[in-house]
């Protein structure tokens, strides 16, 4: 990925030069950029008597420790990419999207943080917050992927899921095209494109509907998926891709159950993806697509905002 200048890394409680610690530096290194790492101390809801009755660290004492660990991390890893070490007290998710308000990072970058219980996804209630709210890219990583002998893990298999038929979803779509090529080309990762069309129709293969409109249904969807089609012909046509060449898949279906079953099918171990696609309306901070994407996913995932996306979080 190239053009990023400040980067944001999340420890979120990892004081370990894990993975994903590893890609952040890697991508501070090959962009020349600023490396900030940041850990946020939550709020205790205990009374401090209690605190001081048992000997626990107030929450001073806790980020003073956090502090530490990172300054550790940063000076035997990131060396002199660091920028600054930032520990505050507060909501961990309100108090990093503060910090990209405030200091105008262009990449967010977090190990993954599972949540517990049968049936839980990948990504916990902190990472949930970040992928809707979070005005920069949010890139969030549950494990290692490919080692190498040195420096970052790498992908074996990208995924760009990309929705060519929105009229303002132009640079987004172009914004997920250039990170997912920049990034597979720097793994050596193959990389897929998948858009999802679906048309819904009142009973639908019960033979009710077809029945009543005869040839004219099929002619409707064969109409709609050729102008599918032909928007992300004209989308991957820009870098290099044809709708032949089997690295190009247009699915019929609900879009987000499309795009994790390629990704399974795939063996992909990244998905970049857009949060929200079209305008949006008062309130809404992430698409619906995007949603059950990010609910359902296994794998990591890096989630681009539309240009002028609004994050609920204000400095204030």
């Amino acid at each position: 990925m190239r053009g990023l200048k400040n980067i944001l890394y999340f420890a979120d409680g990892e004081f370990v030069p894990s993975a994903t610690f590893s890609r952040a530096v890697d991508l501070a290194r090959r962009n020349q950029a600023r490396l900030t790492l940041i850990d946020v101390t939550p709020q205790s809801d205990l009374a401090a008597d209690l605190i001081k009755r048992y000997g626990l660290a107030d929450e001073a004492q806790q980020s003073e420790q956090r502090n530490a660990a990172l300054v550790h991390l940063a000076s035997e890893w990131a060396g002199d990419l660091l920028a600054h070490v930032r520990t505050p007290i507060g909501n961990p998710f309100v108090e990093v999207i503060r910090a990209v308000l405030r200091d105008g990072y262009d990449l967010l970058v977090k190990p993954a943080r599972s949540r517990s219980g049968a049936g839980a996804g990948l990504f916990g209630s902190v990472d949930m917050h970040l992928l809707r709210k979070c005005p920069c890219p949010v890139w969030i990583d549950p494990k290692p992927q490919r080692q190498v002998a040195e420096g970052a893990p790498r992908y074996r298999s990208i995924l760009a899921a990309v929705d060519p038929v929105t009229t303002d979803a132009k640079p987004l779509n172009q914004l997920i095209m250039e990170r997912a090529i920049a990034l597979a080309e720097h793994d050596g990762a193959e990389l897929n494109v998948v858009h999802a069309w679906q048309f819904m129709v009142a009973n639908e293969g019960r033979g009710g509907a077809a029945a009543g409109a005869g040839a004219g249904l099929a002619d409707v969807l064969r109409h709609i998926e050729h102008d599918h089609a032909e928007a992300l012909g004209a989308l991957v046509a820009d870098y290099g891709l044809t709708m032949n060449d089997g690295r190009v898949h247009l699915a019929k279906g609900d879009a987000a159950e499309q795009v994790l079953v390629r990704a399974d099918h795939l063996n992909s171990d990244l998905i970049v993806m857009g949060t929200i696609g079209r305008h949006r309306e008062a309130g809404v901070f992430i698409g619906t697509t995007a949603e059950d994407v990010i609910q359902g996913s296994r794998i990591a995932v890096l989630a681009l905002k539309p240009e002028g996306f609004v994050s609920p979080v204000t400095l204030n």
